[in-house]
């Protein structure tokens, strides 16, 4: 089952809402919940689980990431991502930096990525409802999401016979 968040944005790109993707772009390279243009679009389908101090930051980032490059791919995790955009040694570099990133410098990290997505020659997208579960558990202390992304990105190829 979908979150309803992702099943929200997946609406808006179904119904082509520009209006309302342009003012989630806006939340790009901004302080999460800086860009009040954003509120009507987001807060009824961020849930109040818990009042952690930030909880809703990976909302506001997924959704502006996603008004970016608004391309669903079911089951694509971002070291899937990176893959298809090529191993070459600038991708693999920059994937490096994501895997490296802290919780401050993920952001922009991923809107980098996006930009390559969205700009490559085979434009590709994500699964978003996996970024939003992935992006939640990022400072996990077994960094289960960058060991799960490092093998989707270097997973050995099938198409190689032995």
């Amino acid at each position: 089952m979908t979150h309803p968040f992702v099943d929200h944005l997946y609406r808006l790109s179904a119904r082509d809402d520009r209006a309302a993707l342009a003012a989630l772009r806006r939340g790009l390279g901004k302080p999460p919940g800086t860009v009040p243009a954003m509120y009507p679009i987001l807060m009824p389908f961020i849930p109040e689980e818990d009042n952690r101090p930030g909880r809703d930051d990976v909302y506001y980032l997924v959704a502006s990431l996603y008004a970016l490059n608004p391309v669903r791919e079911d089951d694509l995790d971002l070291g899937a991502m990176y893959e298809r955009l090529g191993g070459n040694s600038s991708t693999e570099s920059r994937f490096r930096a994501l895997l490296q990133a802290d919780r401050d410098q993920l952001a922009s990290h991923l809107r980098q990525a996006m930009s390559l997505a969205r700009s490559g020659k085979r434009r590709t997208g994500l699964d978003w409802q996996l970024l939003l579960h992935h992006l939640r558990g990022w400072d996990h202390p077994d960094a289960w999401v960058q060991r799960t992304w490092a093998r989707s990105f270097w997973r050995p190829s099938t198409s190689s016979s032995p």
